[in-house]
């Protein structure tokens, strides 16, 4: 992992009552891994998470020094940021969607194209490769065609279904 590399987790959206609690819109995956955070950015400035809790499709924190909702409000539409060294470890197999976009899409020893995209379906996720001469093709994230994942050499091994 790159040292000092940000990744925005959501943005600011409102204060949340008049004791400094604000709203964050999340813009991650994982919104849960809020509630494991000690410390996140806010704008340019750390700030010590005091509480984050999910509320609706929201979440909302606390931080400390921001006690009072005039505060909070000079907080509105700013990221809400960590470093990516900083965040919760996954179990062996699982990624953040940040880690897959961008990585090369290999089959049958040849680069085929990059994950540009990724749909959640519900069943499974989809990762849209993006092909030369700007098609794509849609590959379903299981186990008979996704093979391996190499974060470390940005590239993932697959097997192309049949209709492809």
């Amino acid at each position: 992992m790159k040292t000092g590399t940000m990744i925005t987790l959501g943005r600011i959206v409102a204060p949340h009552g008049v004791r400094g609690d604000l709203r964050i819109r999340p813009d991650i995956e994982r919104p849960e891994i809020l509630k494991q955070c000690r410390a996140l950015f806010v704008g340019k400035r750390l700030y010590t998470v005091i509480m984050a809790k999910p509320h609706k499709n929201i979440y909302i924190l606390h931080l400390k020094g921001v006690e009072d909702r005039n505060t909070a409000e000079t907080l509105i539409n700013l990221p809400v940021t960590m470093e990516e060294k900083d965040l919760p470890r996954l179990p062996d197999g699982e990624y953040y969607y940040f880690q897959l976009l961008g990585l090369s899409v290999i089959a049958e020893g040849k680069n085929i194209g990059e994950i540009k995209e990724i749909i959640k379906t519900g069943a499974n996720d989809v990762y849209v490769v993006a092909v030369p001469k700007g098609k794509e093709i849609c590959l379903p994230a299981i186990p008979s065609c996704i093979l391996s994942i190499d974060i470390e050499r940005e590239e993932m091994k697959v097997a192309l279904p049949e209709w492809e």
